[in-house]
């Protein structure tokens, strides 16, 4: 038996640090030690309250570690002693989705967890058992904060590559947290001009410093006009909504250019409806779409970049903290002035 501290979330605000004894592993299994675990905004919410799902929960998905053991029958290429990467939502490849190639849609995704504890992909311990599909090998020399990141990375990576842009077109990346900034990222690399939406002055120049080129605050007056300039006229060539709510989703929509894409990739708190003029899509031929989660071809593709050192994180990792003191960390997390911060052990 291997005892872990793992923290549950009792309710807002409340967190607590058991000790528990893990199960045998099953024979396609992976016992991982814990490196490091980022505070997505998923498990913010949890933490102030504000998520929809219930408690007590394991929170901890965007997570990282070295292999520990193997089940005898566990089919992946990483072995004791190997870096990597953690996709620890189910994709149970055998459901209707999953057949489809649509394993972001898992029918069997019931959020993980372990018998004898609470619901939950439980990444915020020191020991987690994932099954083998779950474990993504990297490079040894990995810094593992930045693997942690590999899940937003896959998550951005899906988005961004579903519109059909060709080198030289004009998108617009809609909020500069860290998940806008990450599209500025992975932008960068289609050969785009971007250009950036953000209310905060400092966020708009940290876009700027990324790599965006240019950001204006969706609030002037004049914010419509200077897109437009960007495109001699014609509008975006596709818009990724991030943040906003439904203001700025109803603001791209008459922003786009003749067969244009508005992607989805953020959610909206609270939910609400938006105003859409149908004949605007109709006579432009305008794609909305969303993107959700990731896939494991899209997983893979995250892992790979990160080892190979195609897409710096650093910018994107504003404090690491060691665990426990995750109390303190989601109060960093929380904060407006950070991006990620990640839990190291």
């Amino acid at each position: 038996m291997v005892k872990t501290r793992i923290t549950v979330f009792n309710g807002p605000k409340d967190l607590d640090i058991r000790e528990v004894e893990l199960p045998p592993l099953g024979p396609r299994q992976v016992l991982i030690k814990i490196k490091a675990c980022a505070l997505c905004t998923w498990e913010q919410r949890f933490y102030k309250g504000t998520a929809p799902e219930s408690y007590p929960f394991c929170g901890g998905h965007e997570a990282s570690g070295i292999v520990a053991a193997l089940g005898p029958e566990a089919l992946c290429d990483a072995q004791v002693g190997d870096a990597v990467a953690l996709a620890i939502m189910t994709r149970c490849g055998v459901c209707h989705y999953c057949r489809r190639g649509m394993d972001n849609f898992c029918e069997n995704d019931d959020g993980g967890g372990l018998p004898g504890l609470p619901w939950g992909p439980g990444g915020l311990s020191d020991y987690v058992i994932a099954e083998d599909y779950q474990v993504y090998k990297a490079t040894s020399d990995q810094d593992f904060a930045h693997l942690a990141l590999s899940e937003p990375v896959a998550c951005v990576s899906r988005s961004v590559t579903r519109p059909d842009l060709a080198f030289g077109d004009s998108v617009l990346v809609q909020g500069a947290g860290i998940m806008g900034l990450l599209h500025v990222r992975l932008l960068q690399k289609r050969g785009v001009r971007i250009l950036v939406s953000e209310p905060d002055a400092r966020r708009r120049q940290e876009a700027l410093e990324l790599g965006a080129d240019a950001a204006y605050d969706p609030f002037d007056a004049d914010f419509a006009a200077r897109i437009r300039a960007h495109t001699d006229g014609r509008g975006l060539n596709a818009a990724f909504f991030t943040a906003g709510g439904g203001a700025a989703i109803e603001q791209a929509l008459p922003l786009l250019a003749k067969r244009g894409w508005l992607c989805l990739y953020g959610s909206v708190h609270p939910k609400g409806p938006i105003s859409v003029d149908p004949n605007l899509i109709h006579y432009s031929e305008l794609v909305l779409t969303g993107t959700f989660s990731h896939t494991k071809r899209s997983f893979q593709q995250a892992v790979a970049m990160i080892s190979q050192g195609q897409v710096d994180l650093s910018p994107f990792i504003s404090e690491r903290v060691p665990f426990p003191e995750v109390t303190y960390a989601f109060e960093r997390a929380i904060s407006p002035e950070t991006y990620r911060v990640v839990v190291t052990f």
